[in-house]
């Protein structure tokens, strides 16, 4: 797409200490540069810059390049964007290769009626600011404004205005422009009068402007707040639906913070456009607002071309509850960490950081809980449930269970939730399965013809003890038999095995073993089990020794299942304790206590 000769051009323009500094302190050290890495968290400097080579890497993270990896990597753009970017900022004019033919996704490429609308959008956002910023009669906004804490940097930043009070103020101007009426309906500016052609009114007047970025930095709509209450005028009105304006896709802040939420790794999700203006003014400079809208999947895809970190910070009355409720499956579904965070004495985002500081509400985020936990104590705070209100809570949790299926920590997720409703894994497991049949998620894996399901691929190579064990049952089938399966269930870990030990302990005689044992193997012809196993069928060791060994070997797993104990009761206490269940912690503290002394 790009020649040779203007790739080497534009990177040898460039300066990358120059270029890295605006977005990175950098500090002289010996021949290079070295700052905090923007692209993972960390305290001691460990990214440095090579002015010579023209150069950066990260010691911590690993990650490098030179000035065309960094612009791609921190703006979040590829590599023809970063190109375009940097040649404009040296200078260079762009030569194409001819040789190479780019491919054009159409469905990106706005066609010449949406070029119209994008103009018509960014004309009026550069007026609506120059009425705020510049104009006398407006000086009222501007002082609401102060009064907001926001000061001028901040208005430049979000490029914030004021509409005009007349009737038809900004489509007269606009007409003068060489905008079309039709333009203007199009790009929800101006409302027809019913019945009417070529007749309507400006739809945003007296209010406070906030123009809505895509992800490239056009203004694809407009939020606006009024500046005083209004009888039967809404306090916030947005641009209507269109092509280019959805809010089930766009998220406020997501074009002025990514940069910001790219370095911190991590988003802050309020309600409204004043809690990330406000938010910026104190310094939190990583938050997105979902515009009235509850969270959607769109959202979520825009999130995670960011980060998978989330900390959602909504309001703290009733419709506030219920978005974070609404989004705890969503935020799974997607797989992406969320957590929620109520602020104290009720306060909003924007009110709280203009009393205490950027630095406590980090501090409160860091320490926020994760949404499912606190939604956990939430339902233990009503106390004894009904079993009618306990299934139906059970319910409601089924789309948290099947997005959480494949979470590493699914296991101490699905305990939290057997704690709070007393539960077995087993109900959760059926529910889930449920959810997922009436849903069409995913249909669950057949059985082989012996009821066992087939072995798992690259799936973790089995402990010692997984070995050991297997080898001891296989020599000596009889005191395998007769060793209840919850002894040695908890020890072994590889699935593979345990579905192999679990299938033969159903055997009732020796023969029944032997019958299993062989339906097994010729059923997993590519088990590497099936080479241990013969290995020990080959095996002859008297029967005295035989018990000394797979008694051990037992002792071993007893061993093994009372930690595996342990660490489950350590799991359930926390839980307790997070939830606030005294009785609860109590009893399981005891129970704990017996399990360590027996």
């Amino acid at each position: 797409m790009f020649s040779e000769k203007t790739i080497e051009e534009i990177r040898s323009r460039v300066d990358l200490v120059e270029l890295i500094s605006e977005y990175v302190e950098l500090k002289k050290s010996g021949t290079s540069y070295k700052g905090l890495c923007p692209f993972h968290g960390e305290k001691t400097p460990s990214f440095m810059v090579n002015s010579l080579k023209q150069i950066f890497h990260c010691f911590g993270c690993h990650k490098g390049g030179n000035c065309f990896t960094f612009i791609t990597a921190i703006e979040g753009i590829n590599f023809p964007e970063a190109v375009k970017k940097l040649a404009s900022r040296v200078g260079v004019v762009i030569e194409e290769d001819n040789k190479f033919t780019p491919r054009v996704n159409k469905d990106t490429v706005p066609s010449p009626k949406d070029e119209r609308i994008f103009a018509a959008l960014e004309w009026a956002a550069k007026y609506f600011n120059y009425l705020l910023l510049e104009v006398g009669e407006n000086e009222f906004a501007r002082e609401y404004c102060k009064n907001r804490g926001l000061s001028l940097k901040t208005l430049q930043k979000f490029r914030m205005g004021v509409s005009p009070k007349g009737w038809n103020t900004l489509m007269t101007v606009m007409f003068k422009k060489g905008f079309s009426f039709s333009e203007l309906v199009e790009a929800g500016l101006v409302i027809p009068k019913e019945g009417k052609t070529n007749e309507g009114y400006d739809r945003f007047r007296n209010r406070l402007m906030f123009p809505i970025n895509n992800r490239d930095g056009k203004v694809v709509g407009f939020g606006a707040r009024l500046f005083e209450e209004e009888e039967n005028q809404p306090k916030y009105l947005n641009s209507p639906e269109s092509p280019l304006f959805s809010k089930r896709k766009i998220l406020y802040g997501l074009y002025e913070n990514q940069r910001n939420i790219r370095i911190r790794n991590e988003a802050v999700v309020v309600e409204g456009y004043m809690d990330v203006v406000g938010l910026s003014e104190k310094g939190v400079n990583n938050a997105l607002a979902t515009m009235g809208t509850a969270l959607t999947d769109e959202h979520c895809a825009e999130l995670k071309g960011l980060t998978q970190k989330v900390v959602t910070v909504f309001d703290p009355d009733s419709a506030g509850k219920d978005a974070w409720h609404r989004s705890v499956h969503i935020f799974m579904t997607n797989r992406i960490f969320a957590r929620d965070l109520s602020l104290p004495d009720n306060l909003d985002p924007d009110e709280y950081v203009q009393q205490e500081g950027a630095e406590s509400f980090y501090q409160l985020c860091n320490s926020a809980p994760r949404q499912i936990t606190k939604y956990l104590k939430e339902i233990a705070a009503k106390g004894t449930l009904s079993e009618e209100e306990s299934a139906k809570q059970l319910q409601s949790l089924t789309p948290i269970l099947i997005a959480s299926r494949n979470l590493p920590d699914r296991a101490t997720l699905w305990d939290d939730i057997c704690l709070v409703f007393k539960v077995s894994r087993e109900a959760l497991k059926e529910l889930a399965e449920s959810g997922m049949k009436n849903r069409s998620v995913q249909a669950p894996q057949p059985l082989n013809r012996v009821g066992v399901r087939p072995p798992i691929k690259n799936q973790a190579k089995p402990t010692a003890f997984d070995v050991e064990f297997f080898k001891a049952c296989i020599r000596w089938p009889e005191r395998f038999l007769e060793t209840p399966i919850s002894t040695w269930e908890s020890a072994v870990k590889n699935p593979e095995i345990k579905m192999w030990l679990v299938k033969l302990s159903e055997a009732k005689t020796i023969e029944d073993f032997d019958k299993l044992l062989e339906s097994l193997t010729n059923l997993n012809p590519a088990s590497a089990l099936l080479q241990l196993a013969t290995e020990q069928l080959f095996e002859d060791s008297p029967q005295v020794s035989g018990d000394k060994v797979f008694s051990a070997v037992l002792d071993r797993a007893r061993q093994l299942t009372g930690e595996a104990q342990i660490k489950s009761l350590t799991i359930q206490i926390k839980l307790a304790q997070r939830i606030g269940d005294e009785p609860e912690v109590l009893r399981l503290l005891e129970k704990l206590k017996e399990l360590r002394t027996s």
